[in-house]
């Protein structure tokens, strides 16, 4: 998943992408498979869960990574009209696109559907929660989620950006409390609360880019077990996460275990660097992350899931889905970029632009 915008492929006659962007798409790359593979009921279980600890936590991390202060901290407008057209305006194409594919399923359902309003749905996706169990495109929770995170950041960063660094972890630190406080009392329109929970993510995000952490990162060394413990610890020792139903357990092990998980991430995505297929691989997955994340589980999943109860009559497993929800959703997306009008929808971008306009937000990221 994208980070300052979903990404978007880049286009033909465009320079290299350094080494350290490069990189970053492939942590998107990773991180989007493990969401797919979380919603295909990865097992075992235990496994399933550690990942919860860490892979939106990264996401959020990215977003910081890639966030443009010289870009953006004097035009909050130019970011809210930009992630308008890149975030929210998918996520409603999204919402009404498995709203349809919802309902006509529910024609051949023989009634094994569970009752619910036909306006239930609708209602739920301009609330923008999961939470209520309505929406019926699960992931795109994340999209107005991230919309709301980068505004709170802007505005949040532009007046204590000339503060000390830890003045201003501080800062961010009360504004991610504040949310958990309100998460556990109320659920926010467009999880706005769990945008203030992620402030703390995008915050070091944020600052591994300012201070170029990213080409000073060795994979092995005593820092990768340091972390390693940490991960393990207070992945072992706190609850069930599960950012999008607010269920953090111990806050403090929860930010932890985000933090040390995504930063092993990183490493470990710099040693398949190395490998040539994993690069390529990984960079495509990554820079698709937006369609995937908006057709895995409103449209491959949930056909499957349909397949599976009334033709098939066994489950799949975990890995089958995964192949056919990240390889439909990229062939898909394939026919999309055919359909500037259906494409521009999806993405919030035109068919050749968006190339251009990815390169350059990246880089100045």
């Amino acid at each position: 998943m994208q980070a300052t915008h979903p990404s978007v492929s880049t286009g033909h006659g465009a320079a290299p992408k350094t080494p350290r962007l490069q990189v970053i798409d492939m942590v998107r790359g990773i991180t989007i498979l493990l969401v797919v593979v979380g919603h295909a009921g990865l097992t075992p279980a235990l496994l399933n869960d550690m990942f919860r600890d860490f892979r939106l936590p990264l996401f959020f991390i990215v977003s910081g990574y890639l966030f443009s202060a010289s870009k953006y901290f004097d035009n909050l407008g130019l970011l809210v009209r930009t992630k308008l057209l890149t975030l929210v305006l998918p996520y409603f194409t999204a919402g009404l696109l498995t709203y349809c594919l919802w309902t006509f399923i529910r024609v051949f359902d023989n009634g094994h559907s569970p009752d619910i309003a036909w306006y239930k749905p609708l209602l739920a996706l301009l609330y923008g929660n999961y939470s209520n169990g309505l929406l019926l495109n699960i992931p795109i929770w994340f999209l107005t989620c991230l919309f709301v995170t980068q505004i709170i950041f802007c505005i949040t960063m532009r007046y204590i950006h000339t503060f000390s660094w830890q003045l201003q972890f501080g800062i961010m630190l009360a504004l991610s409390v504040t949310g958990y406080g309100i998460g556990q009392a109320f659920l926010l329109p467009w999880n706005t609360d769990v945008a203030l929970v992620a402030q703390l993510f995008v915050f070091i995000g944020y600052k591994l880019k300012q201070h170029q952490v990213l080409g000073r990162i060795r994979i092995f060394n005593l820092n990768s077990l340091i972390l390693l413990f940490i991960f393990l610890t207070a992945a072992y020792f706190n609850s069930y996460v599960d950012m999008n139903n607010r269920v953090y357990g111990n806050l403090l092990l929860f930010y932890l275990a985000g933090i040390a998980g995504s930063l092993l991430t990183i490493k470990g995505t710099q040693l398949l660097a190395k490998s040539g297929l994993f690069t390529a691989l990984l960079t495509y997955i990554g820079r698709e992350s937006l369609v995937i994340l908006i057709f895995h589980y409103g449209v491959f999943i949930l056909l499957l899931n349909f397949l599976e109860r009334y033709m098939l009559h066994s489950y799949l497993g975990w890995f089958p889905t995964t192949v056919i929800a990240v390889a439909g959703s990229l062939a898909l997306n394939l026919m999309i970029k055919k359909v500037p009008v259906i494409y521009f929808l999806i993405s919030g971008k035109r068919t050749g632009a968006a190339d251009k306009g990815y390169r350059k937000e990246a880089v100045t990221g």
